[in-house]
Order: structure tokens, then C-alpha cells, then sequence
């Protein structure tokens, strides 16, 4: 903030009622907030204050990640400040402790927008066993709903039946964006094995509006080209996920499905991602052995022709150092955007760091050494994500519990 903005705003703060200046700083987007904490130590109280933190815009406060296979629960939690690892937010339950024991065995499979989506197990001892099935839940307010089954049954990696190819649905994600509705989708994708690997048949999506889940076919015509490569995120209305040379983009009726070729050149990849920041949709290519990474940005969802702009390239000694000797390529991880700054996190798996990279600046720093289970990319295996970036939802946004 400049020197003359802080003036403003402390004689602002001078004058003011304390009632006048929450209901400001409630319109005011998380990246904004974060910077009046610098105005006053009362401004600084009135951010802080648990009875007002519900009213306000909130940012990324840390990370979900898996733990060893066997580990209970599956997952844990690493809170961050801009550059270091800090407690998870206040009042957060990040083990999910207020789930029943009914859910069995769980995986995390997305966050989005303080929402998570779990894939649960249910009681393994019945016989016959229950199939898997899909909870959202809000770690903030302890609520949580069980939804329908999907006409393809969730959770399966790689099964098939006597009458159909072998099918993949571990795949989900949320759409959730409470600026727009208090209503979240939920897509699941349904891979048929083509060949050496898995493609995207169709889309099944569910919403909390309506109660159901709607079936998408995508056309044979563009089967080819929709290979999830483990990268997906939810924006502006839009699933958008990585299909090694680009981006497919489905709508949330299943009625739209847009294919945004990033790369002119080159061939396919697994090593992209895509996700959103500051407004942006952002997609990184690594390029599997190459020493560089190239960013590109798409400003206009709103166009007709959706056009990839090239923004900067990282040279990947920078952020990992020189290679080992033997090796031929760095063995990293994107692990997600800050979705209000220039912030790009990634995890070296050699040396079990988790650092970001400031875009603007420039700069990489090392939050902390973690342990995060290793696995390799397998032509015909199914990409899980190994990190989900939350921002805590204070708010109650969930269905009814008459739903659980």
C-alpha cells in the first residue's frame, strides 16, 4: 500500500464508527483486506475479530494434501502465511472429524472455495458391500451432505463388465462459487480405456439446485483429444481440465464443451496445469525434459475464440537447482495457484520441498520440508491431484442436512 493510501485510510479509521467500517471492508475482495491489516492495530482488530470474519472476503490459507497409503484420516493440512507455514484458520476442522463413521474409508478429491469432495467407502463389511458415493462438506461450519448416486458408479479406477470397455470413474470435481449462488455442481468424469491410455466419454454433473445428476456424451469426434492428464479446476462456470495439449472446458448443464488448444507445437504432455488467479485462467506448461516453463494466460472468457497468451517462461534450475547427476529431467509437482497473487506453489519430490514462485517478483522461496506419498505418471493409470489449495467459507452454504 502506498505511504499516502495508509494516511488516507488512518484518518479514515480516526473518524469512523467501528460498525461503518466493517460494513466497508465486507465489499472489499480478500487481496484488499489483507493489505488494510497494515492501516491500524484497530483495523488489524477488526479483520481479526472472529464475530466479523464471517462477513469477509477470505484468501488461501493452506493446503490439503494425502499422507502414506493406511495413514488415518487420509489427508493433512498445512496452513500458510505469503511465505510461511502458519495454523490452520480459526474454527476450521480440518480432519473433517464431524464426518459420521457411516463414511467408511474417504478420499479427498477437490476443494473449492471453502467446499470439499470426498469419495467414501461406506461399511466395507457389509455384504454385499455398498458402493462408493460422494460427500461435500464445509470444514468451517462442520455441515455436510451425501448426494445421489450418478448413473456410473463413483470411485472405480479401471473395471469393466462382460458387455462395455474397461471404464475409469475416480475422477471428480466441485464447482462452487458463492459470490454467484449458494448452490456447487459436482463433475464426474467417465474415462473409457482407448488404446494405451484413458479418455473422457462423458461428463455426469450433479447440482445442489435440482437434486440430480445429468449425463453428458461427448461426441466421438472429440474423444480423441480429451485425455485428462490430472490437472483440473473450476472458474467462471466452467470445469476446465488439462488434456496434455491444451484445455477442455465443460459448462455446468453439460450442454457446452469448448477445446482451447494452448500449444500450436510440440505434441502431447502430461506435464501441464491449469488453474485461476486474479481474475485469470492459467495454464503451465513444463514440457516434460525441456529446461524452462512457459505460462500463458486467457484474460476474455467471454469471447468467442479463446485465445492463450504467452506470459513468462521459468527456467526450472532457478526454482530446483541444477540436476543431479544421472538425471534427466527435475521431479516436481505443481501444487497449486494463489488465487490473489502471483503466487505458482510447487513440491520437489527429491528433496521434499514445498516452495512458491512469485511470477512478479520473480522470487522462490521454501515454506517447509513435507512428506507427501510419491507416485509416477502411468500411461494407463488415473492422475489423483496431490495438493488442493482452501480458502475457508465461514458462511453456511450447504443444502439442507435432511440430505445426510
Amino acid at each position: 500500500m502506498e505511504e499516502g493510501s495508509c494516511r488516507a485510510a488512518a484518518a479514515a479509521a480516526a473518524v469512523l464508527p467501528d460498525e461503518l467500517i466493517v460494513e466497508i471492508l465486507a465489499r472489499l475482495p480478500a487481496k484488499s483486506l489483507c493489505r488494510f491489516k497494515c492501516v491500524s492495530r484497530a483495523w488489524r482488530s477488526l479483520i481479526s475479530d472472529p464475530a466479523n470474519r464471517r462477513r469477509f472476503a477470505h484468501t488461501l490459507s493452506g493446503l490439503f494434501f494425502p499422507r502414506p497409503y493406511g495413514s488415518r484420516p487420509a489427508w493433512d493440512f498445512i496452513g500458510l502465511s505469503m511465505s510461511s507455514v502458519s495454523p490452520p484458520p480459526p474454527g476450521v476442522d480440518t480432519a473433517l472429524s464431524f464426518l459420521p463413521p457411516t463414511c467408511g474409508e474417504m478420499e479427498l478429491l477437490d476443494s473449492c472455495n471453502g467446499l470439499l469432495l470426498l469419495c467414501c467407502t461406506g461399511n466395507i463389511h457389509e455384504s454385499p458391500s455398498p458402493p462408493p458415493f460422494y460427500v461435500v462438506c464445509n470444514p468451517a461450519t462442520g455441515e455436510w451432505v451425501t448426494l445421489p448416486q450418478p448413473s456410473h458408479v463413483p470411485g472405480l479406477v479401471g473395471y469393466s463388465t462382460s458387455e462395455g470397455p474397461t471404464m475409469d470413474t475416480s475422477t471428480a470435481a466441485l464447482g462452487f462459487d458463492p459470490s454467484i449462488s449458494t448452490h456447487f455442481h459436482v463433475f464426474q468424469l467417465v474415462q473409457v480405456l482407448d488404446g494405451p491410455d484413458f479418455s473422457v466419454q462423458a461428463v455426469e454433473i450433479y447440482s445442489s439446485r435440482t437434486g440430480r445428476w445429468v449425463l453428458s456424451e461427448i461426441k466421438c469426434s472429440d474423444r480423441d483429444y480429451i485425455k485428462y492428464t490430472g490437472y483440473m479446476t473450476y472458474f467462471k462456470g466452467f470445469l476446465h481440465f488439462c488434456i496434455g495439449n491444451g484445455v477442455a472446458s465443460v459448462d455446468t448443464e453439460g450442454q457446452t464443451l469448448r477445446i482451447s488448444q494452448v500449444r500450436q507445437s510440440g505434441g502431447w504432455s502430461r506435464f501441464t496445469s491449469v488453474c485461476h488467479s486474479q481474475g485469470r485462467l492459467l495454464y503451465v506448461d513444463t514440457l516434460g525434459t525441456s529446461s524452462s516453463m512457459s505460462i500463458y494466460f486467457l484474460e476474455d472468457l467471454d469471447s468467442e475464440e479463446w485465445i492463450w497468451i504467452f506470459k513468462q517462461s521459468i527456467e526450472k534450475a532457478d526454482l530446483f537447482g541444477p540436476l543431479n547427476l544421472g538425471r534427466i529431467c527435475w521431479d516436481y509437482y505443481t501444487a497449486a495457484f494463489h488465487p490473489d497473487c502471483n503466487l505458482i506453489f510447487f513440491y520437489h519430490w527429491t528433496q521434499k520441498n514445498l516452495i512458491f514462485y512469485d511470477m512478479k517478483h520473480r522470487d522462490v522461496h521454501v515454506i517447509c520440508t513435507l512428506e507427501v506419498p510419491y507416485f509416477e505418471f502411468q500411461e494407463t493409470d488415473d492422475v489423483h491431484r496431490k495438493f488442493f489449495p482452501y480458502v475457508p467459507l465461514y458462511s453456511r452454504a450447504l443444502p439442507s442436512s435432511s440430505l445426510n
